[in-house]
């Protein structure tokens, strides 16, 4: 009976150790999401700021994207 109890104790411990690392993946792998995200709004204000910089101070300019 103790055996038994034991196998059962350890059986329940493995299945929650890997929920545990199952979730932290998933986790991870939402950061890493976000993270990508947010490197891409922050690219895309970069660059419509550098534009814009240079529309105001360098008459010259073209932007490729008004050929």
């Amino acid at each position: 009976m103790k055996k038994i109890l034991k196998l059962l104790a350890v059986a329940i411990g493995i299945k929650f150790i890997l929920e545990l690392l199952d979730e932290n993946v998933d986790v991870k792998q939402q950061v890493m999401k976000l993270r990508n995200e947010l490197a891409k709004i922050e690219t895309k204000d970069l660059e419509v700021k550098i534009k814009d910089f240079f529309k105001k101070y360098d008459p010259k300019f073209k932007d490729q994207e008004d050929l």
